[in-house]
């Protein structure tokens, strides 16, 4: 077969079927004109007669026919306006009316008589409500479903702006807002029953083509609806005795699926939010007797989201829905329609009580009790459905529970009785991601947990979170972004009361440490740092429970938990560490202080896996170590000489020497306390901490001779022993040029760079007063890193050399001072 003798598709046909009825439409419309022009009615009126004849076709889909209607729709202007020169002209109304029915076909006949109708309402030579009844009934000759629903349409639009309104200049002898409502109802009812009568039509294998098409001329039927809405003189009490009634009565008694709900979608949109309240049991109320097929729950849904949206406008309406009792009988709907509509799915119940919950959060905003009841309908109606564990229920069960956390303070809703049941309906994984919005939304609006009943609540809704759920795995990059999350929830956990604020973190802890040691390392250390910051609390505030002490030791155990998990131990030395500067700076403790700092170095020894590890922690050693003031001579030293020691089991020659100088500074304490306070915090020291103790005078003193002094020490300032590093670190730096020396490797920059660290050093406490370091030892270092910054591979290093110049800067800028000036004048660059 040849490619021009083929089959027409159904789009070819349809856009072939209109050119054609559209080339008939232009036709008829230039002699309908050319006839207007000659004054000929009777030509105008059988040429317009012939064109409007093109919407008697049966064979274009709505879509294309309303092409075609609007083309007809603006050539019947031309024709108005020659309606009105006529009649200008002394020609009546009358009897152009009687004339234009003179048509032989009844759908051109009718579209002029509503043409010609119009001219006549506005003339006033008529009445208003006997031309608008005359063409409302007489639009029933077209009982064809496109063509009737179009006429009547056209019917609604020339006759916009004519109806004897309140107000309205048609209003008196012409009618009144009775007769403009029962023409707008009667036209409405006529053009749904035409709209349902198209389902029916042709065979039941294009269903779904017609169902399309149906709703492509869902507005011609709702036009009419609108133009109720919009009338000036509809006021509630005509609403809810004329119009609501016939309406409904209209909805209902069709039993058509798509009728119904895009015609209850358009009362509810198209009337005020009053006369929806005022008439609120009339409309819920009809709600199940509507066909099965309906989305009930987007009807219900939408009703609830206008009210919602009123109640929020103005906070004064909340009386008008308290004398309805608009909760009650929107829960009684929500019940009646679950159990009445047994094939709508749990997704569509749940999202019906999604729009329940945000209403009474908007309009009962203090009514949890409420919210409750809503919960355990929403429960009941779920519990044993059949579609209940399908992935679009789920989801809506996750939006319903969320909706409540937005709306109200989330820690008070997870203590509703209900909520746990409802969130006990989900799958595992579908509690884990409603655990994971429940702290999202506890973050989120910065709630404060306050109570170790509320701990246990929230620590049971995340359970998903903090232990695993056999069978379900977990991707490693959501895994982290849990842990954080519940991390960030234990900062939430505070109080006013100290031993309460204790009490909810032992809580957490007991419940976090049973959670596997992937966890530990997330959730243990905010636990521990919340109790360091009740350590400071309590060292402020004094007696009291519990003791800084015993917050301390709870300290110890979640960090030796985490040590005992092996992947963890840096963080545990970190948090070691820490626990011991908080020990000696609040709790003035030697003895605790101490033991941490022992822990510490054990975890050093046997835990640190790699050297660039024990290159940190050593550094944070030496930190936490210098700032205690805590021990006495003798544990201070026998801490500094482990940490020392640490320093030559470094892997790397560059780290030994920096790790030495780094300890140079535990001889060399900073003394920022002037005298005064030394001695008042020396003396004032003991007294304390006995009486954190409970312990008396004398218990003091003889603690004071035998035991731990738990006294803040003075500075330390050991100059032969910072010495004693500065020269050491000079060995190392030395050792490690001959070793690259030896290896050939002469264009590494390592030792250049460990001079020019020394050489900081060294000014560091000659400007601190260290004696042994005269300007000859600073002279002579100068000269050794100058000459190993003469290196040209050093010279390439352009970080060394910026390293290396700024220090020369330093000196020259301390020359300049006047205070400084007579201790570098010797002192050349």
């Amino acid at each position: 077969m040849m490619d021009d003798e083929r089959p027409m598709t159904h789009q070819e046909s349809q856009a072939k079927w209109l050119q054609d009825g559209s080339n008939l439409v232009k036709r008829n419309a230039f002699f309908m004109k050319r006839a207007l022009d000659e004054d000929n009615l009777r030509e105008a009126l059988r040429f317009s007669a012939a064109m409007l004849g093109e919407l008697r076709t049966s064979l274009l889909t709505p879509q294309k026919y309303f092409e075609l209607y609007m083309q007809a729709f603006d050539e019947l202007r031309h024709l108005e306006i020659f309606f009105k020169e006529e009649h200008s002209k002394g020609r009546s109304y009358a009897d152009l009316y009687e004339l234009v029915q003179h048509a032989g076909n009844v759908l051109p006949r009718l579209y002029l008589l509503c043409t010609v109708g119009s001219c006549f309402i506005r003339s006033k030579e008529a009445h208003a409500k006997d031309i608008l009844k005359d063409l409302v009934e007489m639009c029933k000759g077209v009982q064809h479903p496109t063509r009737g629903l179009f006429l009547r349409s056209y019917l609604c639009q020339v006759s916009r702006g004519l109806l004897p309104d309140t107000g309205s200049e048609y209003e008196g002898e012409g009618g009144n807002i009775s007769d403009a409502l029962e023409f707008l109802l009667l036209n409405f009812t006529e053009m749904n029953k035409l709209w349902v009568r198209m389902q029916h039509q042709g065979s039941g294998k294009d269903r779904d083509r017609k169902e399309g098409e149906r709703q492509q001329l869902a507005d011609l039927v709702g036009k009419n609806l609108t133009y109720i809405s919009q009338l000036e003189g509809l006021d509630f009490k005509l609403y809810k005795e004329t119009v609501q009634g016939r309406m409904m009565e209209q909805v209902v008694s069709c039993k058509d699926e798509i009728a119904q709900q895009y015609l209850m979608q358009c009362i509810i949109q198209g009337f005020p939010d009053e006369f929806h309240l005022g008439t609120l049991t009339t409309l819920l109320s009809s709600l199940p007797e509507l066909q099965s097929g309906v989305k009930v729950h987007l009807i219900v849904a939408s009703l609830l989201d206008r009210l919602t949206r009123f109640a929020a406008s103005d906070a004064s309406v909340v009386n008008q829905f308290n004398s309805v009792d608009a909760f009650g009988q929107f829960l009684s709907a929500a019940q009646r329609i679950s159990e009445q509509h047994e094939s709508m799915h749990a997704a569509d119940i749940a999202s019906m009580y999604i729009a329940l919950v945000k209403f009474v959060g908007a309009v009962y905003p203090d009514q949890l009790d409420s919210v409750d009841r809503v919960l355990q309908s929403c429960c009941t109606a779920l519990k044993e459905h059949s579609s209940l564990q399908e992935d679009r229920t789920e989801k809506q069960i996750v939006s319903l529970l969320t909706a409540l956390l937005t709306a109200h303070e989330p820690v008070t809703v997870l203590g509703l009785a209900t909520y746990p049941e409802v969130m006990g309906l989900l799958k595992p994984e579908a509690q884990k991601s409603m655990a994971v919005k429940i702290i999202q939304a506890i973050l989120k609006v910065n709630t404060e947990i306050s109570e170790p009943a509320q701990v246990e609540i929230l620590l049971d809704f995340i359970k998903p979170l903090i232990t695993d759920i056999p069978g379900v795995e977990v991707d490693e990059e959501d895994f982290q972004e849990e842990q954080d999350l519940v991390a960030r929830l234990m900062h939430r956990l505070r109080s006013s009361d100290p031993a309460q604020h204790f009490a909810m973190l032992y809580t957490a802890w007991e419940r976090l440490s049973v959670g596997g040691v992937r966890r530990l390392r997330h959730t243990i250390p905010p636990i521990a740092f919340a109790a360091l910051h009740i350590a400071r609390q309590k060292a402020e505030a004094g007696s009291g429970q519990p003791s800084a002490q015993e917050v301390l030791q709870f300290v110890h155990r979640c960090a030796a938990q985490l040590g005992d998990a092996g992947e963890n131990a840096e963080m545990a030395l970190q948090l070691f560490l820490t626990a011991a500067y908080s020990a000696s700076e609040h709790a003035k403790s030697e003895l605790i202080a101490y033991e941490f700092f022992e822990q510490a170095f054990l975890l050093f020894e046997e835990s640190i896996p790699d050297s660039a590890a024990e290159r940190t922690a050593l550094a944070s050693i030496v930190g936490a170590l210098h700032g205690c003031r805590i021990f006495s001579a003798e544990s201070r030293s026998t801490l500094v000489h482990k940490a020392t020691g640490y320093s030559a089991k470094l892997l790397r020659k560059g780290d030994q020497c920096r790790a030495v100088l780094a300890c140079s500074h535990l001889h060399w304490q900073d003394g920022n306390d002037d005298e005064e306070e030394a001695a008042e915090r020396r003396e004032t020291a003991p007294q304390k901490a006995a009486a954190d103790n409970g312990d008396s005078a004398a218990g003091h003193d003889d603690a004071e001779d035998n035991g731990p002094s738990n006294v803040w020490q003075p500075p330390v300032r050991d100059g032969d022993q910072v010495m004693v590093c500065l020269k050491r670190a000079l060995k190392i730096a030395h050792a490690a040029q001959q070793q690259l020396a030896i290896a050939l490797r002469q264009s590494d920059t390592l030792p250049a760079a460990l001079f020019v660290e020394i050489l900081n050093h060294y000014l560091y406490y000659f400007d601190q007063g260290l004696t042994l370091i005269t300007s000859t030892v600073l002279q002579n270092l100068l000269e050794l890193v100058s000459n190993e910054m003469a290196n040209d591979n050093c010279q390439k290093d352009e970080g060394l050399v910026a390293f290396y110049n700024a220090t020369l800067s330093h000196i020259s800028l301390q020359k300049a001072l006047p205070n400084k000036a007579v201790l570098y004048e010797d002192i050349q660059i």
